[in-house]
């Protein structure tokens, strides 16, 4: 009989065990689902604040990234009036003038009467003629002449279309190098001219 006492009173108390175990863990479950979610929601907020700084860059046009762009290579700049005004600035002394949009993911890029030579000496003209075609052969950067009749002067102008999207890997240096292919194209078409006059005087 006290064996059948002690067995029943185990019995019990392993049951009663087992229940507050069960219990214990249920809320040990609740708690850590609870913190579970919560650390949830913060990386949802986070990743949600990631996503729309991405959109935001997303949105950035051609024209807010080159403006941006010239701030952090230095470059000091003007825009003129209207939405899509031409926007003026100086690199390494040279002035230059770009027209770009953020609805268009190409800029224009100017540089204007850089160079002139006298409308009516023949022989220069014809160099400068030359020395254009040989800078055009060997540049990505386009250079043509104007002929202003009332200054007696022909004009040298250079310009080139390029991509500007924030695609593009270490903008600030791709904007460099392209400029700086302007500054090439003067020191070719004075090079090639001085060849010119070398040439005809022997």
């Amino acid at each position: 009989m006290e064996i059948f006492a002690v067995i029943v009173v185990a019995v019990v108390v392993g049951v009663c065990a087992n229940m507050y175990m069960k219990k214990k863990n249920a809320e040990c479950t609740d708690v850590s689902y609870e913190a579970s979610a919560c650390q949830t929601n913060l990386v949802s907020k986070s990743e949600g604040k990631n996503m729309e700084d991405k959109v935001m860059e997303e949105k950035k046009g051609s024209r807010d990234l080159f403006l941006e762009t010239l701030t952090k290579i230095g470059c000091q700049y003007e825009v003129a009036e209207g939405e899509e005004g031409d926007i003026n600035f100086a690199y390494q002394g040279e002035y230059f003038v770009v027209q770009a949009s953020n609805n268009w993911r190409f800029i224009r890029i100017y540089d204007t009467h850089w160079g002139h030579v006298e409308l009516y000496d023949v022989d220069e003209f014809t160099r400068l003629k030359k020395a254009i075609n040989e800078a055009n052969l060997r540049h990505s950067v386009t250079t043509v002449y104007t002929i202003d009749e009332a200054g007696s002067n022909v004009d040298v102008h250079c310009k080139s279309v390029i991509l500007f999207i924030r695609e593009i890997p270490a903008i600030e240096e791709y904007l460099r190098l392209e400029l700086n292919d302007y500054f090439r194209v003067h020191e070719t078409i004075n090079l090639e001219m001085a060849k010119l006059r070398e040439a005809e005087s022997k």
